[in-house]
């Protein structure tokens, strides 16, 4: 075999080999990113793109750090869409041979965001905002978690296929969705992570919220049910929950709702545990 041929045949394996990236990323600043900021993990939810693009492109700020920047659905948000296929964040860890696009970008975050303090901006049509997910209590993530300035935090492991279960990091919801309220809460939240972790200049502070542990979730049959209860505030056993022309649903039992909304076709949203402050829950693990 010729020289020239040898090239080609390694040339062409080489491309075989190397596995088209369908998740859109880059990195802003000198060095290697230690924090990555997700945005648009559903095509429909902008706030998080219109506050990267504030900071970038109006601020300008000068980056003492490397960040990397996820945009994490595009297709989704060229369609204004919530997905295309299947909800990204339920399809984690992914699978790149997948016929479904969004579990081959979640095979493509797994390996994007591995070893990073990740920021995941979502909105919501729940109240009040903002607020934070997470499923992993190791250092970095409840770093991640007091440094974006919430002051409510819920721990939503239950939950199976979100990304943050599988790369750790925190996801922020801000709202109203499609609000201006919900831009300038993502920006907000957006810059206090990076001041706090050292990438731009400015002054903040850590917070130390109040932290919720999901277990469970509130069927509905039909859609119709209006929650009355107030996310983050703690309902009894017998109290009202939802109601429409035909009756109510009361509570089975104490516990927390949290994420109820309108929006689900079969829940109201999810049962939850108030746990203690994050510097408690977490900080004093391991001590005798």
């Amino acid at each position: 075999m010729s020289i020239l041929l040898a090239l080609k045949v390694l040339m062409k394996e080489s491309t075989c080999l190397r596995r088209y990236k369908h998740v859109k990323s880059f990195i802003e600043g000198k060095g290697e990113p230690e924090v990555a900021v997700v945005y648009c993990t559903h095509g429909d939810e902008t706030a998080g793109k219109k506050a990267v693009e504030k900071l970038l492109e109006e601020e300008q700020p000068d980056l003492r750090k490397a960040v990397k920047f996820v945009f994490a659905n595009e297709k989704a948000f060229q369609q204004g869409e919530r997905y295309v296929d299947t909800d990204l964040n339920r399809s984690f860890p992914g699978s790149a041979e997948s016929n479904s696009h969004e579990e081959r970008l979640a095979a493509d975050m797994m390996e994007e965001l591995q070893n990073i303090k990740v920021l995941d901006i979502h909105e919501t049509s729940t109240s009040p905002v903002p607020f934070a997910l997470f499923t992993w209590s190791d250092e970095e993530t409840v770093d991640t978690l007091r440094s974006a300035g919430v002051d409510s935090a819920v721990e939503i492991s239950y939950t199976s296929g979100c990304g943050i279960n599988h790369y750790g990091g925190v996801e922020v919801e801000v709202g109203p969705k499609k609000s201006e309220k919900a831009v300038n809460q993502a920006y907000k939240l957006l810059k206090d992570f990076l001041i706090n972790q050292g990438v731009v200049k400015g002054e903040t502070d850590y917070s130390s919220p109040e932290i919720y542990k999901v277990y469970g979730t509130v069927s509905k049959l039909e859609e119709d049910w209006m929650p009355v209860s107030e996310n983050f505030e703690s309902v009894d056993e017998g109290d009202v929950i939802a109601e429409r022309d035909s009756g109510r649903i009361v509570a089975d039992e104490d516990f927390v709702p949290i994420l109820f909304s309108d929006t689900y076709s079969n829940i109201l949203g999810f049962k939850a545990v108030r746990l203690e402050k994050v510097e408690t829950s977490f900080y004093s693990q391991g001590e005798d």
